[in-house]
């Protein structure tokens, strides 16, 4: 895939079966496109405008030598330090997360969504609102993740 420039961070959602609380498992991606666009509308309140990335993930990204697992599979692994998912609900930094250590499983000091959006700043966090797995093109596989 071409402008695949980018670095992120995406943090998968995750229940430690030892503490029974979730917690984030931190992959770093390079080689990934991702695009900002402002949408807005007016609603009885007044005007309301957010940001909604795009960010295309191709097939052969490096993840530090993880392996992508779907989210069930992800979920249900016993040791998740080798694999790396997209699921609704994920969070995804922008850039390379401070701290990140290739293999991480656990939360990596950090267990909320609020607690990513304090250390990184709101605009540089966003929410995975929808994934399209689009492997199976003839050209340029990829996943198509849109988030907020």
């Amino acid at each position: 895939m071409r402008l695949c420039g980018e670095t992120v961070t995406v943090y998968n959602a995750r229940v430690d079966p030892a503490t029974r609380t979730g917690v984030y498992a931190p992959t770093v991606l390079r080689g990934v496109s991702l695009y900002c666009r402002t949408e807005a509308r007016v609603t009885d309140g007044g005007l309301k405008a957010a940001n909604v990335f795009t960010l295309r993930i191709p097939e052969k990204v490096d993840a530090d030598g993880k392996v992508y697992a779907e989210p069930r599979t992800y979920r249900e692994a016993e040791d998740c330090s080798g694999l790396w998912t997209l699921q609704k609900g994920d969070a995804i930094v922008r850039g390379e997360a401070a701290g990140v250590q290739t293999g991480s499983c656990g939360p990596g000091g950090t267990t909320t969504l609020a607690q990513l959006r304090e250390r990184y700043g709101a605009g540089n966090v966003l929410t995975v609102l929808g994934v399209t797995d689009n492997r199976r093109a003839p050209r340029g596989k990829h996943w198509r993740v849109t988030g907020a």
